[in-house]
């Protein structure tokens, strides 16, 4: 019996937009449907797909880079010919937060031929911006900037943590870039769920330039990895000193009074209660400074901690 092709939806949205928390809530509302999910993490451990392992849901995950670099590229193109085969009726791909999605066309074509299983019907990108750090980012990042352009769908994300006058530069900054894609302005990622029912908006030019991700261009991502427990206030500490060398820090790790989820984007950091252990601590340091920020690293752990980490 053939069967429906897939529903293929691309999610979007540059470190710590709120993608992951968004994806949640797909997952929440599709319940009786079988979905696919690709995760795609610059790190090389899982972090956002232990998160949503929680919710009974199988990943297939990539790690450490963009599926739009030519590194990954191909793993990418054969996890789609993998996913065709399964009888599932939706598949969410999210990308790294540094993925320039603009080659999505491109690669969907590169499989016609190639797909043993369902075709995949393509619905379009998600792009899930940070209104609360976008203007300080978008300038001098251009992974952002192609994300919101190859969208069909832009939800900015953390409106309440900015005022009115803030929100309009923000609004008008997207417009500048895309001024076709529907716009939602919401805050935790709350509502949106519309898409699900309908296509999304075909919007001109979108996934169709060549993408700007090559393995020269890539930011840093380390590991620090360290057993024991650890002061709250002398973790916070750290991390609050880490804040001008890095893009984005998660992970989890283990103070004083138990495992923690530790999220940090630009001078906003999120330490909650988890009931996720690891056998040691670990966090995910990405960073565009290269050496420098890897020396910070190290001075800084020194300055505030007398046990010794490992940074892979």
């Amino acid at each position: 019996m053939n069967r429906k092709p897939i529903k293929l939806y691309l999610l979007t949205g540059f470190l710590g937009a709120g993608k992951t928390t968004f994806l949640k809530q797909i997952i929440a509302s599709l319940v009786n449907n079988k979905i696919g999910i690709l995760m795609n993490e610059f790190g090389k451990i899982s972090v956002d797909g232990v998160l949503l392992q929680q919710n009974g849901v199988d990943i297939l995950e990539i790690n450490n880079g963009s599926v739009f670099c030519s590194c990954l590229k191909g793993a990418f193109i054969d996890a789609l010919i993998t996913y065709s085969e399964l009888p599932i009726e939706y598949l969410f791909v999210e990308a790294s937060g540094m993925a320039d999605p603009s080659s999505i066309e491109h690669i969907l074509n590169s499989i016609i031929g190639k797909v043993k299983g369902q075709k995949y019907d393509y619905q379009g990108a998600i792009c899930v911006v940070d209104a609360l750090n976008f203007l300080d980012q978008v300038d001098v990042l251009l992974p952002i900037e192609r994300q919101i352009a190859a969208s069909s769908f832009i939800m900015l994300n953390k409106v309440d943590l900015i005022d009115n006058q803030v929100l309009s530069e923000v609004e008008q900054k997207i417009r500048s870039i895309n001024s076709e894609a529907e716009l939602l302005k919401t805050k935790h990622c709350e509502g949106g769920l519309d898409f699900l029912q309908q296509k999304l908006k075909n919007v001109s030019g979108a996934g169709s330039e060549q993408c700007c991700n090559t393995p020269a261009n890539r930011p840093v991502a380390h590991i620090l990895s360290v057993a024991g427990s650890f002061d709250r206030e002398k973790f916070m500490g750290f991390l609050q000193s880490l804040v001008p060398w890095t893009l984005r820090i998660k992970g989890f790790f283990l103070l004083n009074d138990g495992w923690m989820q530790v999220d940090m984007v630009g001078s906003q950091i999120d330490i909650k209660s988890t009931d996720i252990t690891r056998t040691v601590s670990e966090l995910v340091i990405i960073s565009g400074q290269g050496l420098p920020a890897l020396q910070e690293i190290y001075m800084n752990w020194d300055k505030s901690f007398e046990v010794e980490m490992s940074l892979n």
